[in-house]
């Protein structure tokens, strides 16, 4: 699986009921839909949206005095999930960005959702790609993300 050079993304973070919090980084054209999902049919709330640049860590060390100067920076990897369906002869691909000192934890949690004997097989791939999240604005509410979806 190639890496990509980059990637928009929005930093959120997601609050249980009970309590718990976490940061999440979600795939800028993928966040309302998400979204939807996580406040309505989990019943989590979603805060403190920031849009931000992931980059691919060749492409970040490439323009480093450009970016630098262009937000806040964190290590975050990309891990790309790869998994081929032989029965309908396509290869469906799942990312998830997570800060790297979580990058293990988030490997674990996505093989326990995984099937055994398909982690074993040739029909699995998961690989994980150093890059950097530059953050840019923060985001007061959906209306500021314009994607072409509405709520209404």
């Amino acid at each position: 699986m190639a890496d990509i050079a980059s990637q928009k993304l929005i930093r959120c973070f997601l609050s249980s009921s009970a309590g718990s919090e976490s940061v999440r980084y979600i795939e800028f054209e993928l966040f309302k839909l998400w979204q939807y999902m996580m406040t309505t049919k989990h019943g989590f709330q979603i805060s403190d949206m920031t849009l931000c640049l992931w980059l691919n860590e060749q492409q970040f060390q490439e323009k480093e005095s450009l970016y630098s100067r262009s937000g806040e920076i964190q290590d975050v990897s990309r891990i790309v999930v790869s998994i081929y369906d032989k029965e309908n002869g396509f290869t469906h691909v799942t990312n998830r960005y997570v800060p790297v000192d979580e990058v293990e934890r988030m490997r674990s949690v996505l093989l326990t959702h995984t099937p055994d004997d398909l982690v074993n097989s040739n029909q699995f791939e998961m690989e994980t790609f150093s890059g950097k999240i530059i953050e840019k604005n923060k985001v007061s509410g959906l209306s500021e993300i314009s994607l072409g979806l509405s709520n209404d």
